[in-house]
């Protein structure tokens, strides 16, 4: 049996298994130093601690109910503008940037439509509106107190103006 299994004709082939079985042993360390080496990299990510998270820079959006008294007029703002002046006749709002977000101004005067004026509605109140490109200006007629109101507001304030907008005594 011995001489069956060593013969000149398998001995090249026992060789070539062995240099086989060899060359199957070396790539199978390298793999594991290669696998070895990813895992540390991933066990140094996965310790590192997360950096804090930054905070927002806007407050919560919040909103108040805005009323004029001697005007007569309500309408809601966000806690985003401040209210800048006030007088008896008018009021301004701006946002922190110092950029004008709302006025509000009333007086005497005949409640008459210009020819750049328009009619619309807002909260079944008929008013004279003049669109810009960054703002629009509402005139209305208060029978409550009879003044003429005008607020104007830009773009960013508009919709929530036209929604909120009502007439107080």
């Amino acid at each position: 049996m011995y001489t069956y299994f060593m013969s000149k004709k398998s001995l090249p082939y026992f060789f070539l298994a062995f240099l086989f079985a060899i060359l199957l042993f070396i790539l199978g360390v390298r793999y594991g130093q290669r696998v070895e080496q990813v895992n540390k990299t991933i066990s140094y990510l996965v310790s590192i601690p997360p950096s804090p998270s930054v905070a927002p820079s806007l407050p919560p959006l919040g909103f108040s109910t805005y009323t004029h008294k001697d005007c007569g007029v309500s309408f809601l703002i966000p806690n985003l503008i401040e209210k800048t002046k006030e007088s008896s006749t008018s009021a301004l709002f701006s946002t922190r940037e110092k950029k004008l977000a709302l006025a509000v101004s009333c007086e005497k005067k005949p409640f008459i439509q210009t020819k750049e004026e328009k009619v619309t509605t807002i909260n079944a109140l008929r008013v004279f509106e003049t669109t810009t490109k960054n703002a629009s200006s509402y005139r209305l007629f208060n029978p409550k107190n009879g003044l003429t109101v005008t607020i104007t507001a830009s773009k960013e304030y508009l919709l929530l103006l036209q929604k909120s907008l009502s007439l107080i005594k």
